[in-house]
């Protein structure tokens, strides 16, 4: 997997920055379809941004650094590799993570092996078409970050056919608005350097890419400027 120390910071404020219509971040939405399960493993939970939206107790986050200092069950370790014993959990979640991972068939290995008969896989990955080309006023320049590519791309284009070919029923596959307001131009560059690292945009855009992106925002930014999020949720079942 592409590595990057702060991703984990970025992915935990787009999470918590990023707003739907309703002014609802994309939290709750990835949390609903695991709220009942008694344990659910999040798998590079980086902050453990997801930790708060469960019931004490059923949250255990994994990831390769150090153990944060919070409230909650951590374990470190790797998608391909976790520290757990077969049937352990209910749940698996991936945010942000399927376009990023290279090792898929060993990921995947893993998340059956762990996951009881019955469990649900929730993934959460950018989603690959827009809504509305009107939602993007610059979209040149995102098509053109986005065609610098992923590790895996076909965790972005094909998210539900991996998932079935992995042996996983999909039972969901739901796209959702949210968007990250640029009120000035420090917010522009802190938004773009956010998209890429956690992997909204690609990661492996060239500073380039990444400079004329800032560039262009901080430009337009002001009050009531937003750069639209949309993100992709798949809900499937092991």
């Amino acid at each position: 997997m592409l590595e990057d120390p702060g991703r984990p910071a970025a992915v935990q404020r787009l999470l918590q920055t990023a707003t739907d219509g309703r002014g609802g971040t994309p939290l709750p939405w990835i949390a609903a379809p695991i709220r009942q399960a008694e344990r659910a493993l999040d798998l590079r939970c980086g902050i453990g941004a997801l930790a708060g939206e469960l019931a004490p107790g059923r949250w255990l986050g994994l990831d390769v650094g150090p153990v944060p200092p919070r409230d909650g069950a951590w374990l470190r370790g790797t998608a391909d590799a976790v520290p757990l014993r077969a049937c352990a959990v209910d749940a698996v979640c991936l945010t942000l993570l399927l376009p990023l991972l290279e090792n898929l068939d060993a990921v995947f290995a893993e998340i059956r092996r762990v996951l009881r008969p019955g469990g649900t896989l929730v993934a959460l990955v950018p989603s690959a078409t827009l809504r509305s080309w009107a939602d993007l006023q610059d979209v040149g320049l995102l098509r053109a970050a986005r065609r610098d590519g992923w590790p895996n791309r076909s965790g972005l284009d094909h998210a539900s056919w991996l998932l079935a070919a992995a042996d996983f029923a999909v039972l969901g596959d739901d796209r959702g608005s949210f968007q990250i307001p640029v009120p000035d131009a420090a917010s522009a560059a802190q938004v773009v350097a956010d998209l890429h690292t956690a992997g909204v945009w690609s990661p492996r855009a060239s500073p380039g890419t990444r400079r004329a992106l800032t560039a262009r925002l901080a430009g337009s930014a002001g009050p009531g400027r937003v750069v639209p999020v949309p993100l992709r949720r798949l809900v499937a079942r092991r």
